[in-house]
């Protein structure tokens, strides 16, 4: 009925068009109340106020709309913003956590790691370069294999390791002078009829040997800690023995 209304309004109240409607659809309009409109012009003047007030309220529920839509916008860019602050700060965090282990990783190895170069003051000024990149310790006392092995740990040094045949050719005048048998720290302890060195690397003895003839044979079943008699060569020798030693300290 409506519609009919403002088709008649765009007519220019035409008296033809209001003659086709209906006087009981228009006595059954409630938006007109008791009115009973006289004229053509009166019709669609309705007609027209009744388009203004529903283009009103389609406005105002238009800006409700547009209200609501930029709430919910304003709402989403905080949510956005909100993520992407607490995934910084989350990055940050993480940052700070990998930097501190690893800071803990570092001072652990550096608590870990042996002291380089840090040679007992009793025996520091005995030191002797006698081939490059070493310094040696020759005792003139003696000690067992295990007992010379913590003197030269407990001074910064390792029991020596002659691992070529020019670092034996270098130190044999110095200990053929010093004379007697001297431990080195070469062992098949743990690891019968394999020798290697323990000095730290743990490196096989087998790149150079200076055993000799038949040795190491093991006698008695108790030999497992390698000296050196100057001149002649390697022996294996029970550990317990005493002997002097050759303590060395890498320099390079």
């Amino acid at each position: 009925m409506e519609i009919i209304i403002l088709l008649v309004a765009l007519l220019g109240c035409s008296s033809r068009a209001l003659a086709a409607i209906p006087n009981s659809d228009l006595a059954s309009n409630q938006e007109f109340g008791n009115l009973s409109p006289t004229s053509n012009c009166d019709v669609a003047a309705l007609g027209e106020a009744l388009c203004d007030k529903r283009i009103e309220v389609v406005e105002e529920k238009l800006k409700g709309i547009a209200k609501l839509v930029s709430q919910s916008k304003q709402l989403c860019e905080f949510q956005i913003k909100a993520l992407r602050e607490s995934g910084e700060q989350q990055k940050q965090i993480c940052e700070y956590r990998i930097k501190e282990a690893n800071q803990q990783i570092s001072n652990l190895q550096k608590s870990t790691q042996p002291k380089k170069n840090h040679v007992g003051a009793a025996v520091s000024g005995k030191l002797s370069a006698l081939y490059p990149g070493s310094r040696y310790y020759v005792s003139t006392e003696k000690l067992n294999w295990y007992l010379a092995r913590k003197f030269c740990i407990s001074n910064g040094m390792q029991l020596a390791s002659i691992e070529s045949k020019a670092e034996s050719e270098a130190l044999t005048p110095v200990l053929l002078q010093a004379g007697g048998f001297f431990w080195l720290s070469g062992t098949d302890l743990g690891s019968e009829g394999k020798f290697y060195w323990d000095n730290g690397t743990g490196k096989d003895v087998k790149d150079f040997t200076n055993w000799v003839g038949t040795q190491p044979d093991n006698h008695q079943g108790n030999e497992h800690c390698l000296h050196e008699k100057p001149g002649i060569g390697w022996n294996d020798y029970p550990c317990e023995n005493q002997e002097k030693f050759i303590c060395e300290i890498n320099d390079s």
